[in-house]
């Protein structure tokens, strides 16, 4: 009996050997039947490691100094469904660094300094259901950032700097039941009344709507994008408008940004008082 088992043993040992060279250092890998973790949080790295085990399910680089992410950084663990990487020092993410993960579902880019991020590598990560990219640095949100996340369920962008959010950029997102946006420095002019409608009529929960506020005008400054006042949008090309923010014409017509609106002078004066 002992002559049959100790065949095993020197296979099963050297298994356990196999599994601890694919998990680099200062890392720790549990591998269990459909979960399988490399956990390098809070660790001091200034770089994602290379050596990463092939069937990663769940990577954590959370808590780390990394500054850059570079293209390749995740090319070979591209079985990773929940990618956390929340409070790194992350400015810069290359393009195609998220596009190869393809079976993600959770993303968390949280407490970073993100300015500009790869939204074309949101194309191919279809079954996203999480995203976290609150605190940051961000400016611009394109329209089409979640075209093709049906799936998604939470989106939390709160803590950044876009000023706008162009109308119909919830659109594709069939699924989502929670989203974030408060804290951002968002100009309340006709481009963004679409949002103050859109709150107030959708199903979606959209928390802590007292910090959802406007930055700018100075009129609107602090108030609540959803208690913004009604607003005359007329069609204006872009050769009519004026090049300076924040001019006044005539005491009643407003330009900011390329947008114009019109406020009652009633209403003004109350605002003034």
């Amino acid at each position: 009996m002992s002559v049959r088992i100790v065949p095993w043993l020197t296979v099963w040992a050297a298994v356990v050997v196999v599994m601890v060279r694919c998990c680099p250092q200062p890392c720790t890998c549990v591998d269990r039947a459909m979960h399988n973790l490399t956990n390098c949080a809070y660790k001091e790295l200034e770089n994602v490691p290379t050596g990463l085990p092939p069937n990663t399910t769940t990577l954590s680089l959370s808590a780390n100094k990394i500054k850059l992410l570079k293209s390749k950084s995740f090319v070979n663990v591209t079985q990773v469904n929940s990618l956390w990487l929340a409070h790194n020092e992350i400015v810069t993410i290359e393009r195609d660094t998220l596009a190869p993960l393809i079976q993600l579902k959770n993303l968390d880019i949280s407490y970073n300094k993100i300015v500009n991020f790869p939204w074309e590598d949101l194309q191919n990560l279809t079954a996203l259901q999480l995203i976290k990219m609150n605190n940051n640095e961000m400016v611009s949100l394109p329209k089409d950032a979640f075209s093709t996340l049906v799936d998604l369920r939470s989106l939390r962008i709160n803590h950044n700097k876009f000023t706008t959010i162009v109308e119909g950029t919830f659109s594709p997102l069939s699924s989502l039941s929670h989203l974030q946006i408060f804290n951002n420095p968002f100009l309340c002019t006709c481009d963004l009344v679409w949002l103050r409608d859109w709150i107030a009529t959708t199903k979606i929960s959209v928390p802590d709507l007292q910090n959802i506020v406007c930055d700018s005008p100075d009129l609107l400054q602090g108030m609540q994008v959803t208690d913004m006042p009604e607003l005359r949008c007329p069609v204006v090309s872009n050769t009519e408008l004026s090049d300076r923010e924040g001019a006044a014409l005539n005491g009643a017509t407003v330009v900011f940004n390329s947008s114009l609106f019109f406020i009652p002078y009633s209403l003004f004066l109350i605002l003034n008082m």
